[in-house]
């Protein structure tokens, strides 16, 4: 099955190839780099550019998720039918009378609705108001407008794990519905439909139809409203992210942060339930992942004490003016307190965290300044799922914080005289306070880059940046030193025991990852989901010998090797009779070990050669691949995978069921690439 194309790269006639669906890859781990690597050892810069070896505490993830990890409108948004999850718009911007408007997006269906699934709804009030456009029940697009609703005929269905291009226009009171540019017809053969709806409210909501039964489960990129006909007849699906045109009023779902592209400037009124912002669009990016470029991310996880500490004398601030900024992405409640870093335990220099009501104090951030003083920012929130740029500023005695470029105190005083020596990542006050998240790109200088409001900044920072001087700059931790990362850009990577990079034995690139049956494996945090569409697992695997004890290659679940099989997939061979030693793949869903769906194969795996594994979901059909070749049978499986939120890499079902080998080349893509034998590859997965 041929999946590759050739692009060229210079004049000589020199190829590299490329994959034309390297936009549904939402994991590739090559796993290139030095001998012994691990994604356990954190660096900075410090005094005058010199290296600064941070203290790992607990098990902070390294990895390439970033703010800067896709481009200005390669991002989306996504939503999930059970958390309720949409946005919402007030804004007399969309009170479109009964004049022209269109409402248009990109759509990737992770799960069929169980009612209706909205896309968006205008005009909405408590009771079913029009238009809106939704997915209805399984398949069919639906629209909602004054003539009543419409279902879609054949050339209006949809399919899990595809990016649609949809468009719904309002012209002289007539709607139409673009799929990918052709017009939808709709099941009583029309293409049209009768709206002469007043749209007198100002609401408007994004992932939600009707009530909290009708939202969507799925993905939203470039989301654009026009209060004009953009459209009047078939035209061809944009291939570029969606841009400010003429009588633009919104432009969202494009961005690192949830925000209006336009030239109006809308602001999300709420954001219900936890829509998260992804790297995940129609759009394949136009550089391959480059840390230095595009940047890294530690991931903290509070419940396991997570944190990076530095001790140096030249972190004493004194009274000097300073600043401290970094980027921050929330993937956990913020109840309990959240801390982002303080200047020596206990707080004995400036700290800042995220301090709920329920807490003792007020509801937002807290800044500690001097001798236990805080400080409460207004105006602004720490919202969940979105990367946030933070800085706090002290200029000329005068203190003050930022959130996303935008002043959120009023001149707090501050002289204080700070002589500590030690600074902490991830926490504030104490171990109580942890950060549970992403932060990248984190930064202490002794100036002020920031005395009013700001646009933040676009690409990763140095010592140079924003107005200060390498002599300035104390602390710059960017995590891009990963040994393991993703090509795509999108999850970050924690080392279990003692797996690394391994360059003698290899099929690809310059090394593998090595794995010892000691405790050895990688979590991968917050995988995305497959929900019900179709998926491709794949990679390669070098057993050291014969896997008669039973050992994993891979497994998505809820808990990591919480001696269970599993929520999701999951891959290796069997440990007991009869079927020991020999294929074992996980398919199913279970609420208590031992319970689930399981098929073996009789086909055992060779030793110390590099064998190619596939693992893939066509139209609700499991199929397991063996360097090309089906093991087992067809396996119906149209379960709805919704809690595989940790990927392991190297195990599956408990740490008695680890690998003694390798791994090169590991590949996730939310499409089936092989539905029937195939030659496997024979070179490394591209990453453009």
């Amino acid at each position: 099955m041929a999946f590759l194309a050739q692009k060229l790269i210079s004049a000589s006639g020199a190829t590299e190839e490329t994959d034309p669906d390297f936009n549904l890859v939402t994991q590739l781990y090559q796993f290139d780099g030095s001998n012994g690597a691990q994604n356990n050892t954190f660096t900075g810069v410090g005094a005058s550019g010199a290296s600064q070896s941070w203290t790992r505490n607990g098990s902070t993830t390294q990895g390439s998720f970033s703010p800067f990890s896709a481009e200005r409108g390669k991002w989306a948004v996504e939503f999930t039918e059970d958390n309720t999850d949409y946005l919402a718009l007030n804004n007399s911007d969309f009170a479109f009378g009964t004049g022209d408007f269109t409402a248009e997006c990109f759509v990737f269906f992770t799960g069929n609705a169980t009612t209706s699934g909205g896309i968006f709804h205008a005009n909405f009030t408590t009771s079913v108001s029009k238009p809106a456009l939704a997915l209805r029940d399984t398949t069919g697009l639906t629209i909602y407008s004054s003539s009543g609703q419409k279902i879609t005929g054949n050339n209006g269905t949809v399919q899990l794990g595809v990016w649609y291009h949809l468009a719904l226009v309002r012209a002289s009171g007539v709607i139409r519905v673009y799929k990918d540019g052709s017009l939808v017809t709709w099941d009583d053969g029309t293409t049209t439909a009768t709206d002469t709806t007043d749209v007198t409210s100002s609401n408007f909501l994004i992932g939600k139809y009707y009530d909290d039964n009708y939202t969507l489960d799925g993905y939203i990129s470039n989301f654009r409203v026009t209060k004009s006909a953009v459209y009047t007849g078939a035209f061809t699906k944009p291939t570029t992210p969606l841009t400010d045109i003429t009588n633009t009023v919104l432009l969202a779902c494009r961005d690192n942060r949830f925000m209006d592209a336009s030239s109006e400037g809308n602001v999300f009124s709420s954001i219900n339930g936890y829509p998260k912002i992804k790297p995940f669009s129609p759009f394949a990016p136009s550089e391959e992942y480059d840390a230095s470029t595009m940047g890294g991310s530690g991931h903290f996880v509070r419940t396991t004490n997570d944190t990076l500490s530095i001790s140096d004398s030249s972190l004493a601030i004194g009274t000097s003016d300073f600043t401290i900024e970094g980027w921050f992405y929330f993937d956990g409640a913020n109840s309990g307190g959240v801390g982002l870093f303080q200047q020596a335990d206990g707080l004995n220099g400036p700290a800042l965290g995220w301090w709920p009501a329920s807490g003792g104090g007020q509801d937002g951030w807290q800044f500690y300044y001097g001798s236990g003083s805080w400080t409460h920012a207004t105006g602004a929130t720490a919202r969940m799922y979105e990367w946030t740029h933070i800085a706090f500023v002290r200029s000329s005695n005068v203190s003050n914080l930022y959130v996303n470029g935008v002043k959120a105190t009023n001149n707090v005083s501050d002289s204080t005289n700070y002589t500590s020596t030690v600074f902490e990542i991830g926490q504030f006050y104490s171990a109580s306070y942890e950060m549970q998240g992403y932060i990248s790109n984190f930064k202490m200088c002794l100036n002020a880059i920031y005395t009013s409001a700001f646009t933040p900044p676009t690409a990763l920072v140095t010592p140079t940046s924003g107005g200060s001087s390498a002599a300035s700059t104390k602390i710059l931790v960017d995590f891009t030193n990963a040994a393991m990362f993703d090509q795509t850009g999108k999850t970050n990577i924690s080392t279990i025991g003692n797996t690394q990079l391994n360059t003698s034995i290899k099929k690809f690139g310059t090394a593998s990852a090595k794995f010892d049956e000691t405790g050895d494996y990688l979590t991968i945090l917050d995988a995305p989901y497959f929900r019900g569409c179709d998926f491709t697992i794949e990679g390669f695997v070098y057993f050291n010998s014969s896997p008669t004890d039973g050992q994993g290659l891979f497994v998505y679940d809820s808990q990591v090797m919480g001696n269970r099989a599993g929520y999701g997939p999951a891959l290796g061979t069997y440990a007991n009779a009869p079927y020991q030693g020999k294929w074992h793949s996980y398919y199913g869903t279970q609420a208590s070990a031992g319970t689930g769906t399981q098929g073996n194969s009789e086909a055992t795996p060779s030793a110390t050669t590099w064998i190619h594994f596939a693992y893939v979901r066509t139209s609700g059909v499991i199929k397991i691949f063996i360097d090309g070749s089906q093991i087992g049978s067809d396996v119906a499986w149209t379960g709805d995978y919704k809690a595989n939120d940790v990927l392991v890499i190297g195990g599956y079902y408990s740490t008695s069921y680890l690998l003694n080998g390798y791994i090169d080349s590991y590949r996730v893509t939310l499409k089936a690439r092989y539905t029937s034998n195939f030659t496997a590859p024979t070179k490394a997965f591209p990453n453009l």
